[in-house]
């Protein structure tokens, strides 16, 4: 028995040994490669979609691409520190870029006609660290906690104080004002039959204007002012100033209020048996848009990390144009929801034929 108890002992330390030793002919070599891309750059796309897959699959743990995102703060900032280290010079600075080992690659064409040769010789010499760009050594950490399943909101906060704690603060005013506008209220007919016509127009109006504001300000020619609060490119540069990929949001905007004018438009000059159910109208677009700016303004200081003012004044003219409809729009859909929509149609109809 003492003798098997010895054996077991010896052969759990000779494991124990082999297992703390390297072993011969193992591969250790790695690729590190810095990857600066955009969210809303075709190239980049292309090249993440098309050219890296293979590779990665490729070499598997043996090739680390660094995605840095060139429309943050710090992706921003590591950039240019990068095209000044390397003397890139001008005519160069432009995403998809990637460097590896004092090697810069430059556009869609460049990248996967180089960067597999340049993998395959880097390995063969035994491998790369990380470039020593100031600024890269916080984003890799940022991306090991990522990979790690570490949230990073806190830190995406921290990047724009002033202006997340205002869109904070607004955020949880829509909040309360969904809530408090979610069931009909005997307070909120009050209140609509208090606002004049031309408030709830003017209130459109503005947030047109911004809108359009924002639009000019995608045009080459634009330039946009963000004043003391808020890092207002970071957010129209990010993924999410483009709805579907295609569409810019603040064009999306313009199209929105332009449709709460006209349903305006159709309760005050309308003619028909339908234009009753303008104010329910009116009630269905403030309420889509209220429900999109809870969303875009929740996106600023939790996802993107940087606050627009000029999208906080859009959001507070459209919760101010839901909560001026909501008192015109509830007693309507009330009536419907007791004699049942068709009927209420028919009536409408009965209603616009006596009157004629």
């Amino acid at each position: 028995m003492k003798r098997r108890i010895a054996i077991l002992g010896a052969l759990a330390l000779l494991f124990s040994i082999l297992w703390g030793v390297p072993q011969v002919g193992a591969q250790t070599s790695q690729v590190r490669v810095v990857f600066f891309t955009s969210p809303i750059c075709q190239f980049c796309q292309q090249v993440e979609e098309r050219d890296l897959p293979p590779l990665e699959s490729e070499y598997g743990e043996q090739l680390h691409i660094l995605r840095v995102d060139t429309t943050t703060g710090r992706g921003q900032r590591v950039f240019q520190e990068a095209l000044e280290m390397y003397d890139v010079p001008p005519e160069r600075h432009a995403v998809p870029l990637m460097i590896l080992e004092g090697n810069v690659l430059v556009g869609a064409a460049e990248i996967p006609a180089q960067l597999p040769g340049l993998v395959a010789s880097t390995l063969a010499e035994g491998g790369n660290e990380w470039p020593p760009i100031p600024g890269l050594e916080r984003v890799i950490e940022e991306a090991e906690l990522e990979a790690a399943g570490v949230s990073l909101w806190l830190d995406r906060f921290r990047r724009d104080l002033p202006g997340n704690y205002l869109s904070t603060a607004l955020l949880v005013v829509m909040l309360v004002l969904a809530v408090a506008l979610f069931r009909p209220r005997a307070w909120q007919e009050r209140l609509s039959q208090s606002v004049p016509g031309w408030v709830r127009v003017g209130t459109a109006l503005v947030g047109l204007g911004v809108a359009l504001y924002l639009l000019y300000a995608e045009t080459p020619q634009g330039e946009l002012m963000c004043g003391p609060v808020g890092q207002c490119d970071a957010v129209q540069q990010s993924q999410f100033a483009v709805l579907f990929g295609i569409l810019p949001m603040a064009l999306f905007g313009v199209l929105g209020y332009l449709a709460i004018l006209a349903s305006y438009a159709y309760e005050r000059w309308g003619k028909g048996p339908y234009v009753g159910l303008a104010p329910v109208l009116s009630f269905g677009l403030t309420g889509f848009g209220f429900a999109f700016s809870i969303f875009l303004t929740y996106l600023q200081p939790f996802v993107i990390g940087a606050t627009c003012i000029w999208c906080l004044a859009s959001a507070v003219t459209m919760s101010l144009s839901f909560l001026f409809t909501a008192g015109r729009a509830w007693p309507i859909i009330e009536k419907m929801r007791t004699y049942g929509w068709r009927s209420y149609l028919r009536f409408l109809k009965r209603q616009t034929a006596r009157s004629s």
